[in-house]
């Protein structure tokens, strides 16, 4: 079975246990956590955790300890325990990433990831969260990033869309403009 497959499997179980759409979003959260907290440092909690040369139970000691010290869900302390049981431990960052996408899509949200040239200030940053809420349909949420490299403008990839409205971009609409339209010119003459 594949990664994806089995990811969507272990997600649809997890938020199939929350009783409402808060509940869902509270387990994705807390899994969502736990799984960052996994990545501090240089990762060698989660490197431990998929280990094949530790043993289940020594994995298990170690994700006890962590859970101990950290306030989640029971729920979502007892899943990772299964998927440390069951050696699927490595397949977290996908099944943190699917139950995600379907919590989000059970309240009629998506995510959204914003670049822009330069960092944006709050007013700004709510009027294409609202504008980008408008175009899908749906309440975004919005993760904004800066890329110097850019010239101008914004790129925003919206669940599977990519709306690329860059300097560059309109650059080169208007070049391709321009080159097909002599072309077709010249072809007439």
């Amino acid at each position: 079975m594949s990664n994806g497959s089995l990811a969507r499997r272990y997600g649809r179980a997890l938020i199939g246990l929350a009783e409402d759409q808060r509940g869902r979003d509270s387990m994705v959260n807390d899994l969502d956590s736990v799984s960052k907290v996994l990545d501090l440092g240089d990762g060698e909690l989660r490197a431990a955790l998929v280990n094949p040369g530790i043993t289940v139970g020594e994995r298990r000691g170690v994700l006890d300890a962590v859970l101990s010290r950290i306030e989640a869900h029971t729920y979502v302390k007892n899943f990772l325990r299964l998927l440390i049981d069951k050696n699927r431990f490595d397949v977290l960052p996908d099944i943190v990433r699917e139950a995600m996408g379907m919590a989000d899509e059970q309240a009629g949200r998506v995510r959204a990831v914003v670049t822009t040239a330069r960092k944006l200030d709050q007013p700004t940053m709510r009027s294409i969260q609202q504008a980008l809420s408008r175009a899908s349909g749906k309440h975004v949420i919005a993760r904004f990033r800066t890329n110097p490299r850019l010239i101008g403008g914004m790129t925003a990839k919206v669940g599977d869309t990519v709306y690329d409205a860059t300097v560059r971009s309109r650059l080169m609409d208007i070049h391709q403009a321009i080159t097909s339209s002599t072309t077709g010119g010249t072809a007439e003459a």
